[in-house]
This record gives structure tokens, sequence and C-alpha cells, in this order.
């Protein structure tokens, strides 16, 4: 079934970079269906005549054995290729013409939606009113005055306060703005339209406070649904006896319940940086702790193992069930349903069997599981488990191991006691070892994380969860008959998760505990798992495969080593969307301007984690207006940032007072610039120390560098009078890139001379599309045209990003390459 399985999943891989036309699919799986039934049949025949006794040698007949056994598994895997490859197309392609996809253009069109919801409102707490996510599966919507019917499921988000009451299977309408949902505002960030797609959601409709939504009659209505109902018991019930719900309390609700609203940034982040945020998720963990608990109950109990496994099969569904039947745990059900099937019809249990026949099943369902971020670490980590191991233990076994010529009957108490936790720790810390070295490549493809510290706080955060877990279920057990046992389970329930936190937090503040990681190379993954799965299976250990492995290796470590220097010696200019920052990666790193409070608070962070940059050293502010340097105060508070570079200028404006006084707190931080300075590899071109004009963005820095031989000019919004002052200096201004942002206040404006001096092949212009008072207008960019360089929009396209090497220049979007030199 693993092989069946990767086939599969190989199909699969094939549907999402390769589309074909559905039919040709399914054709082409129905001649390699018949092929392979064909041949079968030819073959079975063949082998019946050669064994019958009155068989005389004839060679056609062997010939035709022969192909058939070759033939065979070739088209068997041909046909389950084809499948994946099919089913794939067929949950992603716009099919019926009532498809969502043909009426809602990807632009946007106004609309009025009618459909069921399809689970209940997603709460995302925050700001001054909670927002719901509501899945819709829709019926009918109205474009323009008739109502038509249409099929897929979209996304709402709305404030409306009637979603709180909102159940699966209720119909609802409601009016908006139905478009694509939007990509990822810049290269490498998240890409909430992808996470939608992989889900079957195509559409979202956007609402505002005056969209209406109102719940419509049914002949025969729903009724809520038994296992909210239950959860929401069970949030009053781990409450018993412990007062307002505090944090830890919220964390036992997410960890036991899935109640996902109270894990906020600041309360997930020691969870997450120390590698134990798993443990929030409904996922394989929970579903194997529960079966263990259970398993471990009704043994107890004196019932066979069969019997226990029956029993414990329909209550672990239903635990899936009661919380929500969240995608990690169906397929963590689904195994584990595989596993104690074994033992209910008393088969031997093969691991990577019941792994593989998981995959297909869930994949069968639902091929685009196949690139959520939890089914590859789940397969990953439980693949890990099965082969690597019993490798690892072994090895740290023979660490503790006595002699084995001296007979266990002369050990001491004392040493079987040691032995005996001895080889407990080992083989928490083996577990431990075999997840990490699985998970860690896609830890840091995902989430830009590196926690070497997992490795031992895993087991004792792990043990303090299972406690948890475990008295939460105590709790629920006893709650609706005996209260005092109840509020005994919860506060032991509390004092595990104390200890959780507490563990979790400690590890994270450690020094070097985690880093912020770049996400690594699609290859780098792949030689890292061949030479973990190789070494695990033994495979590359093979007498005839080992000199070819060795070779592989060292190419491999060679290849590293130079990608390595090849990327020191890169430099990497970011424009980061919706607000001025521009981010320098060379020897060191550089962040012009930081943009408003918004933006150091939510896009300067996820931009420092993806590109894994742990603090800032070095900040250079161009002049002191809102949208440049608005969150400055914030980020001082967030980073420990060695230089801050400001110029002389002197400015009206509150922001530029408020980042004054908070430099003079630290005067070793402040450093005034002026023309002729130098910040690193770039050289200040203006203000000159004579400047100081009435407005501010005049008194602009102005910031000129070059990296192999390709040369920057950073002209942030300098004003009418600062261009002058800036071409009657008569300073080298020549670039192969200029770089402009928009005013905030004053139309933006670039005189014909100052473009003529710096003659640029490229202009980025540094643009927002909202606030609107930020947009570039369009005649601003008709000029910038006119000077014959290519001119980008990070406005019109996101985030961009731009990559300097010994080769030249070329710009990245979030849809890859867009232009070079």
């Amino acid at each position: 079934m693993l092989i069946v399985a990767g086939l599969y999943a190989a199909g699969v891989l094939l549907g999402e970079f390769c589309p074909q036309p559905v039919g040709w699919l399914i054709l082409g799986g129905l001649v390699a269906g018949t092929v392979f039934f064909v041949v079968d049949w030819l073959g079975t025949r063949c082998d019946a005549a050669i064994n019958s006794p009155g068989y005389f040698a004839f060679d056609g007949l062997s010939f035709t054995s022969g192909m058939a056994a070759v033939v065979r598994p070739v088209m068997l895997s041909i046909l389950i290729i084809m499948v994946g490859w099919a089913n794939f197309a067929l949950q992603t392609s716009p099919i019926s013409p009532a498809d969502i996809r043909h009426h809602a253009p990807p632009s946007g069109i106004i609309a009025n939606v009618q459909g069921t919801l399809t689970a209940a409102p997603a709460v995302r707490a925050g700001g001054l009113v909670d927002r719901y996510l509501i899945q819709l599966e829709l019926e009918a919507a109205q474009f323009t005055n008739d109502w038509l019917a249409v099929r897929g499921r979209i996304v709402i988000s709305t404030t409306n306060q009637v979603a709180s009451n909102l159940f699966a299977g209720q119909r609802i309408e409601m009016d908006g703005v139905l478009l694509e949902p939007e990509r990822a505002s810049a290269p490498g960030f998240f890409n909430y339209r992808s996470k939608l797609r992989r889900g079957g959601i195509w559409r979202e409709l956007r609402t505002d406070e005056f969209s209406q939504l109102k719940v419509l009659r049914q002949t025969n209505p729903p009724s809520r649904p038994i296992a909210e109902g239950w959860r929401k018991w069970a949030r009053q019930n781990l409450s018993r006896g412990m007062g307002e719900p505090d944090e830890a309390m919220e964390l036992l609700w997410a960890m036991s319940l899935g109640w996902r609203t109270g894990l906020t940034g600041e309360v997930a982040a020691p969870f997450m940086r120390s590698g134990t945020m798993h443990l929030f998720a409904i996922s394989g963990l929970h579903i194997a702790l529960v079966a263990g608990i259970l398993v471990s109950l009704l043994r107890v109990m004196r019932l066979p193992k069969h019997w226990a496994a029956g029993v414990a099969i329909p209550l672990l569904w239903f635990y899936t069930a009661a919380t929500g039947w969240q995608p990690s745990a169906i397929r963590a059900s689904v195994m584990t349903t595989l596993i104690l099937g074994s033992w209910v019809f008393r088969r031997p249990v093969n691991v990577l069997n019941s792994l593989g026949a998981a995959a297909f099943l869930i994949l069968l369902w639902d091929p685009q599981q196949l690139f959520g971020a939890s089914f590859q670490l789940s397969f990953t980590v439980v693949f890990s488990l099965a082969i690597v191991l019993p490798h690892v233990t072994n090895w740290l076994e023979a660490t503790i191991r006595p002699d084995p010529l001296l007979p266990c009957e002369l050990w001491s108490w004392q040493r079987r006691g040691m032995l005996t936790a001895g080889y407990w720790l080992i083989g928490g810390l083996a577990v431990s070892i075999s997840a990490w070295l699985a998970s860690a490549p896609l830890i840091a493809h995902y989430f830009n994380l590196f926690s070497p510290v997992a490795l031992l706080i895993n087991v004792p955060v792990v043990v303090c969860g299972a406690f948890a877990l475990a008295s939460c279920l105590g709790s629920l057990f006893f709650g609706p008959w005996l209260e005092p046992v109840t509020i005994l389970f919860n506060h032991a329930a509390w004092f595990f998760m104390r200890c959780m936190m507490t563990l979790s937090q400690w590890v994270a503040d450690l020094p070097n505990a985690w880093q912020f990681v770049r996400a690594p190379a699609p290859w780098l993954m792949a030689g890292w798992y061949i030479a973990l799965f190789g070494l695990g299976t033994g495979w590359l250990l093979h007498p005839a495969v080992r000199r070819w492995a060795m070779g592989a290796g060292i190419a491999f470590v060679g290849i590293i080593l130079w990608q390595w220097q090849a990327d020191r010696e890169r430099v990497h200019v970011t424009f980061l969307p919706n607000s001025p920052i521009v981010l320098v990666e060379d020897r060191d790193v550089m962040l012009v301007d930081c943009g408003s409070e918004r933006s150091v608070e939510f896009l300067l962070p996820r931009q420092l984690q993806q590109r894994g940059i742990d603090s800032l050293s070095q900040l250079v502010l161009t002049h002191g207006v809102k949208h440049h340097v608005g969150g400055f105060e914030k980020l001082m508070d967030a980073q420990p940032i060695e230089a801050v570079y400001i110029s002389h200028a002197r400015s009206n404006s509150k922001f530029h007072r408020a980042v004054m006084a908070a430099l003079d707190e630290s005067p070793s931080v402040k450093k005034i610039v002026s023309a002729g300075d130098r910040i690193g590899p770039w050289t200040v071109l203006h203000p000159a120390k004579t400047d100081d004009f009435l407005r501010s963005t005049d008194d602009a820095l102005v910031l000129h560098g070059t990296f192999h031989g390709v040369r920057l000019l950073l002209l942030s919004d300098v004003g009418s009078n600062g261009q002058q002052a800036l071409l009657a200096r008569d300073a080298d201004l020549r670039a192969d890139i200029l770089v402009l942002s928009v005013p905030d206040e004053s139309p933006p404006a670039v005189s014909l001379g100052l473009l003529r001096e710096v003659a640029p092949k490229m202009i980025v212009l540094h643009d927002a599309r909202f606030p609107v008072l930020e947009r570039a207008p369009d005649p601003f960019v008709k000029s910038l045209k006119a000077s014959g360089a290519k001119v980008i929009s990070v406005g019109r396209l996101g985030g961009l990003r731009l990559v300097i090497d010994r080769s030249g220049w070329r710009v990245v979007s979030i849809a890859g390459k867009i232009t070079r030199d």
C-alpha cells in the first residue's frame, strides 16, 4: 500500500504541475486498465498452461508469460498514476456550467449569494469586534436581476454578529463583492488564495458594515449539531471550579477540543519557537494519546485486546467528530483505525502498510491534502518513526547497555531501577530525535523556524501534555455525574498546562534555542530525505550502493558549500508592499524606513522571519513622516537595532519629534549623516549639511550604492526643491535602478533633468494600493515611462525583490521573474 500511495501521489503531482483535460485523463486510465486486465488474463492462461501436467516446452507460451510478468506491474503503475491525475483534475477543474468560476470573474462582481453552511463560523478574535469566517456551499447567486443556479464553495469574512449564532446546515443569504481571494502580498509571504484553493474554495465574498446577512427559512430546518453543543458543554465542564478562564485554561480548550480562538500570536509564540506547537492541533499525537489512554483503560478493565480495539475505534471517531472533523484528526484517526483494526481481526500490524493505506484513502477522498503542511508533516514523521527510530534507539541504548555476559540475577535493584529509567528516557529521546530529523526541513520550509532545542524539550512537554490530556478526558468522563472529581481533574489539567507553558517559555528564552531561517530549496530537502530514509532503511548501506552513495554525498555537500558561498555574495533588496519599506540584505542587514505601526506589527515581522533574519543591525530613516517612520517606537521595542541613521534636517512633524526623543534616550544608537557620509556600502547624496528646507520631503535622505557593478539609487520621495539641490551639487547620479516612493500629501513629481542624469534602465515605483494618497497617479506613471526606462509599480504588482549577483540583476515578484538585466 505504500507503493500504491506513492504512485497515486505521483499522479496528483502531475495534475498540479501538468494539468490536462479530464476527458483525456479518463481515456488514458481506461486504456491502461484495459491493457492491464488483458495482459493479466493472457499471463494467467499461459501460466496455467505451463503448469499443467501435459505441458511440452513451447516458446510462444514462455515468451507471453515472461512479457506479461513485465507488462503487468508497469500497466498497473500507470493505471494508479492516471487515477490520481484524473481525480485531481475532476476536483479542481470547472467542469459544470454552474461552477461559480464561470459566473464570477476573478476581478470581482457585486452579488447576492445563497447557500448552506458547511460548518459553524470560525471566530477570529482581535480588534474592536470579532470577525467570523463562514464557509458556504453555494446554491444560487444574483448578479443583476435574476437568480442563477450556481455551484461551488466560497468563504465569507464578516463582523456581523448574526454569524455568532449560525451552525452547519443552515441556509443564509448575504451580499457583497464576489472575487478571487487575495494572493501573497510579497514573494515568500503567506498565500491566502492558495490556502483556500487547497480547500476547494475559489471565490471570496467581501463584505462591509452595510452588507446584510439573512437566515433563510427551510422546510425542514436543521438542528444544531450535537458535536457543537458538546464542545460548548465541554468548555464549561473544563472550567468548573477554576474561576475566570485564563491563558492556561484557553490552551487546554485548544489542546483537548480544538478551540483555536485563544491561540493568539503572543500566547502561541513560545510554543512555536520551542517546537512544541504541534500539541495544540488535534493531530496524530492527540489521536495516538487518546487511543492509548482508551485502550489502556479498557485493558485494565480486563477486556481482551481485540475487544478493547473494537470499543476504542468508535470512541476515537466520536472524539474526532466532537472536535470539529479537523483534517489532521481525520488523517490520524484513519491510520489509527487501520492499526487497531488489525487487532480486531487478529492480523499482524504493519505500520508502513497501514501508513500507505491511510495516505491512499485520504488522497483518494481529497487529493489537495498532499500539498498541505499538516499532511506532509504527519506522514513524514510517522514514516521516520517506523524506519529511523529502531536504529536511533539501538544506537542510544548501546551507551548504557550492561555487560551481556553478566547474568541479570546478579544485578542489584539499584542498577535495575537505573537501567529501567535509562531505557525509558532513551526511548523518549529516540522518538524526539527521529521526529525532529524528519520534521526539521518541513518546519523550516513552511514556518521559517529552526529549533534544535525541540530535541530535548519535546520529551518533558509531551509527557506533561499527555497528563493534561488524560486529566481533561477524566474531567469530561466524570463531569455529568461526579462534580468533585471533575474539579480535581480540572486542577490537575491546569497544573500540567502551566508546566508546559513554563517549560516552553524558559526554553524559548535560552540563547540560540531557535532562529529564523530561509526556506530550504527543494533540491536540498530532497537530498536530506534521501539520506535520512536511505540510511534508515539500510538501502544506502548496501554493498552495491555504498560506494555510489558516498560519492553522491560528497558531491551533495560540495553543492551545499558552493550555494552557501554564492548566497553570501548575493545581494537581496526587498520592496515591501503597502509601505515604503526597503530591506537590504548584503553582508549586514539594513532597513530603509520602517513604515507605519501596522507595518511594524504585521508586515515587517513576517518578512524578517521569511528571510531568516533574527535582528536588524542598521536602520535608515529618510525623513520623519507617518508612512515612513510612524512605527519607529514600536520597532525599537521589538528589535535590538545597533545603529539608526537620520539626517540633520529639522522637521515640525510629530513623528519626527517622537523619533528624535526616542533616539535621545539611546545616544549610542543615533547616527546623524549628511551628503558625502557612508552607511556601509551606501553613499549619502542628499541632504548636504547646509540644506534645511521648509518641507521635510525636500530633506529626505538619498542613498547611492554599487553592488557587483550594478548601481542602485534610493531617491525616496524627495520634493522638487530637494531634487534641484541634488542636481546643483554635481554628484554622480547614474544608476541602473532608480527607486522612488510616493509622498503622502503633495503630488509626486520627478524632474526630467534628474531622470536624464540618472539614466535608469528600470524604475521601481514604491507606491501602495491603499491609502489612495500613496497610490501613484496614472499621469505620473506615464511621465516616468516617457524616460524610456521600464517602470514597475509595487502597488500594482505587490512586493518585489531585487536580486543582484555577479551575473547581473533580476526582479522577482509573487508570480516569479518579471524582468532582468
